[in-house]
């Protein structure tokens, strides 16, 4: 899945006037001198929120010597997926949102975006524009235990 439905895009907002309110936000952001204080994490943050496909924000490294000396690994997609996924960046992610996005929502968004391990994928894999994986991982359902009786008596 490479984009995210309305109906889930809905569920990151409490109320449909702040995803607009986002979008003003970051707008305004974009065009002040705070646009100098914001990383790659911020902006896929950002387009994630929206439900877009923020892997397209990302160009793969190409440069076959960069490569052979690990590059792939060292690429900024990986490393803002993992700003995004690291509860030690919480306060640094939600900064720039100034209180439109809450931690929770930070939490809902990291359980759709993938966990990636840079070693596990070869500078071929992205040749032609293309990405070996999605950009969003299918919302999970809430466990259940589904025909088990309590054990309690």
């Amino acid at each position: 899945m490479n984009t995210l439905s309305r109906a889930v895009t809905a569920q990151l907002f409490n109320c449909p006037n702040t995803y607009t309110a986002l979008r003003k936000h970051w707008s305004a952001l974009m065009n002040s001198d705070r646009k100098h204080e914001l990383a790659a994490a911020h902006h896929l943050f950002y387009l994630a929120l929206l439900g877009k496909d923020w892997r397209k924000s990302f160009t793969p490294p190409t440069n076959r010597r960069k490569l052979e000396n690990g590059a792939l690994v060292g690429w900024k997609l990986f490393r803002a997926l993992n700003q995004l996924h690291s509860r030690a960046n919480e306060e640094w992610l939600l900064a720039p949102f100034d209180g439109l996005v809450s931690s929770q929502t930070l939490q809902q968004l990291r359980g759709l975006l993938p966990r990636l391990n840079p070693y596990a994928y070869k500078p071929e894999q992205f040749a032609g524009g293309e990405f070996p994986f999605e950009a969003y991982c299918a919302p999970q359902a809430p466990q259940t235990l589904l025909g088990k009786e309590s054990t309690h008596a």
